[in-house]
């Protein structure tokens, strides 16, 4: 198997212009960019040397357990299929971790405490730890994952009311700072009636031909960029045109 080494994940991210004071929305899918030299914690370690201690480094660390009757502990919950990085990160002892029990966030920096506070019922909605990114000018950041993960869609979906979603209420216990309690979130679900399968292929082709997609390729994958902002413009621009856009096997009455 190839490898990957700290400075090779550094190189590159100075290569797709990541900055000191840059915050980042991380998806990943590790494997796919060789066995690290020094284990799972090198790519951490090079963020953070090339973000600095102005920068925020955010990863999702969602769980939908709590959505079939299981409890929420934001300190002991593990992310579930959202790759080894995100669990990483979860894990570490700098992090923080957002409240909404299926869809979390973890993150370590100077936005931190910010984001963590913001204790939203959808975890999308306005003055959520997702709406203080985008507003904050984060950049996403996709280490060997493709555009399938790209998490920051549904922010688009839900501001657009797109018809193949609706609103559903999740009630259950989670453990608070001090004790455990019932409270209750809600998250813009799939119509399963209507099982959409979704594809972001639209977005990212409006962001390659507006040259707002950057790309490197390592090993097996490729680490990727983009500006939050121009990922939501992009997204919102392509719904607002057709709603139904993101849908590959969209109903035929709503096939343009």
């Amino acid at each position: 198997m190839r490898e990957i080494c700290l400075e090779q994940i550094i190189d590159s991210l100075q290569q797709l212009n990541i900055q000191e004071g840059d915050g980042l929305l991380v998806h990943s899918a590790v494997q796919f960019l060789g066995k690290p030299i020094g284990g799972i914690g090198i790519y951490l370690k090079a963020i953070q040397s090339v973000i600095g201690d102005t920068g925020t480094i955010v990863v999702p660390t969602f769980n939908f357990r709590f959505a079939k009757g299981e409890i929420f502990d934001p300190l002991e919950t593990p992310s579930e299929k959202m790759g080894v990085f995100s669990e990483y990160v979860r894990k570490h002892p700098g992090a923080l971790r957002t409240k909404h029990p299926m869809q979390s966030l973890a993150t370590i920096g100077y936005y931190a405490k910010d984001l963590v506070v913001r204790d939203t019922p959808s975890a999308f909605e306005k003055g959520s730890a997702f709406d203080r990114i985008h507003e904050l000018g984060f950049k996403l950041l996709l280490l060997g994952a493709d555009e399938k993960a790209i998490s920051m869609f549904h922010y688009s979906e839900q501001r657009a009311r797109v018809p193949y979603r609706y609103w559903k209420d999740f009630s259950g216990i989670i453990h608070t700072s001090s004790s455990w309690k019932k409270l209750t979130y809600r998250m813009y679900v799939r119509d399963l009636k209507l099982d959409p399968q979704l594809t972001l292929e639209p977005v990212i082709n409006l962001l390659k031909k507006r040259q707002q997609w950057h790309s490197i390729s390592i090993n097996y994958g490729s680490i990727t960029t983009c500006e939050l902002i121009d990922f939501v413009k992009a997204a919102d621009e392509i719904i607002a045109d057709d709603p139904w856009i993101l849908v590959l096997n969209k109903p035929e009455a709503n096939r343009l």
